[in-house]
């Protein structure tokens, strides 16, 4: 069976902060799961199009196309799916799009044959070795599986399926032009010479969402918090840096610092050979503690990303962001005290955002800005993306809840604003002036983020 796997391109207006630098690790995941175990059974493509455009011409190559859809990218993959079927495919949906929304979808969009709803692996198996009458494999059984019955209705197969990261192979990069990838890491940063970056996952999981819900806005979906084996990491940057030269890994998991103990076993374990790596990692300000600080440089921690949010304790309290501005300038202060730069991330339109909410959240940027110690910045207006709270607000207190709750596509560019009109104290277009001056306060800084809104 000819297999093509695709992320397909954003078609809500948002461009993230990092497309088309670092490979897609879900979908390689995929592949070389499936590829470990049915070997010369299936052929499988990748097409990623953060880095290259997809011709739908390609369609008639494949027995079966795969997407990975997102909120941002759920319309496009739609959009491909019925080109796909046109050429004969069968067609399957994974994501946390089709995740949260895969009852809807399976309704509406003829398009999509089956959906695999979370983590994908083992399901995506089972579903090929269905197709393909290996074993005894029944639609019945597959474990987070959406389909439609012989009389054309969807079928939502009952239990959960969570991955044991510790069975998972690495992710091959060889399904993908990797290079290309990180050809567009330097043109983004040609300030750095010999920049050479990869991207890895040490965990999945929060362990914050676990016990509180989570932030307002956060949609991640995985389940518990769960640990790659720690060896199997360093041989996978090893075999990055032997392979394409990579001499800065960025570490996308949540939460991996939540685990001290974990996360000194890591620093611990680290070989010799790969004593140059530098790190890029992702943190709750209240996990940047002292104690952690020695544990940063011999893991030659660069840069860490931080959640700051907001300015304003009362609309982090609201948010359920466990912190408040004295913790985010305290985290901010030990890592330039270190010479450790940081990545902040501020979201404008937090629940009952105000222009005195928004005056604070500027007046801690500028202090921000006035400490040093970063390069480049985030910031985005909040977007309600299915699997959020927010989202979840939307739908249980407005009259718009009604509508939403049977639609498969998400118009974020409207949903934001409606957000702001209904959840804020301000308008959408004072959120954008905000925004517009917090960037315009880094004028040395590369600033990320965006709303969904178009320019003119």
């Amino acid at each position: 069976m000819k297999i093509l796997l695709c992320n397909p391109k954003n078609d809500q207006g948002t461009k993230h902060s990092r497309k088309g630098m670092y490979a897609p690790l879900g979908i390689l995941s995929i592949a070389t799961y499936i590829k470990n175990n049915l070997g010369g059974d299936v052929s499988i493509d990748v097409c990623d199009e953060d880095i290259e455009v997809l011709d739908i011409a390609r369609f008639g190559n494949y027995d079966l196309v795969g997407f990975y859809a997102t909120t941002f990218n759920y319309g496009q993959a739609a959009e491909y799916a019925y080109f796909a079927k046109d050429y004969g495919c069968l067609t399957v949906l994974g994501g946390p799009h089709a995740s949260v929304l895969a009852d809807k979808i399976m309704a509406n969009k003829r398009c999509f044959d089956y959906i695999i709803k979370f983590e994908a692996e083992i399901p995506f198996l089972q579903l090929l070795k269905h197709l393909l009458n290996i074993g005894k494999v029944s639609l019945e059984d597959i474990v987070n599986l959406v389909y439609r019955s012989k009389s054309g209705e969807p079928v939502s197969n009952k239990g959960s399926l969570v991955n044991d990261l510790m069975e998972l192979p690495i992710p091959s990069r060889d399904f993908v032009d990797f290079n290309r990838y990180i050809k567009n890491c330097q043109d983004m940063y040609p300030q750095k010479e010999n920049f050479l970056a990869g991207s890895i996952y040490s965990c999945k999981g929060c362990s914050w969402r676990d016990k509180t819900g989570g932030c307002v806005f956060c949609a991640r979906l995985e389940q518990g918090l769960r640990f790659r084996d720690i060896d199997q990491i360093w041989s996978e940057i090893e075999l990055l840096k032997d392979k394409y030269s990579i001499n800065s890994i960025w570490d996308i998991s949540d939460d991996n610092l939540n685990n001290k103990e974990w996360f000194k076993k890591f620093v611990d374990s680290r070989p010799r050979s790969c004593q140059n790596i530098s790190f890029f990692i992702y943190s709750r300000v209240n996990m940047i503690q002292p104690q952690m600080i020695p544990l940063f440089k011999e893991l030659n921690v660069e840069e860490v990303f931080l959640g700051v949010e907001s300015g304003d304790n009362s609309l982090l309290k609201k948010s359920f962001k466990g912190q408040s501005r004295d913790s985010i300038l305290k985290a901010i202060k030990l890592l330039r005290e270190s010479s450790i730069k940081y990545f902040p991330s501020i979201v404008l339109g937090l629940p009952d955002e105000s222009i005195e909410s928004l005056e604070n959240t500027y007046r801690l940027c500028q202090e921000i800005s006035g400490i040093g110690g970063l390069d480049r910045m985030s910031t985005t207006t909040l977007k309600p993306i299915p699997g959020s709270r927010s989202f979840e607000m939307v739908i249980d207190g407005t009259s718009l809840g009604k509508d939403l709750r049977s639609k498969d596509e998400i118009d974020l560019s409207f949903l934001e604003q409606y957000w702001a009109l209904n959840f804020t104290k301000v308008d959408f277009k004072t959120i954008l002036e905000y925004k517009n001056k917090i960037d315009g306060l880094m004028k040395e800084v590369r600033v990320f983020g965006s709303s969904t809104q178009k320019e003119d």
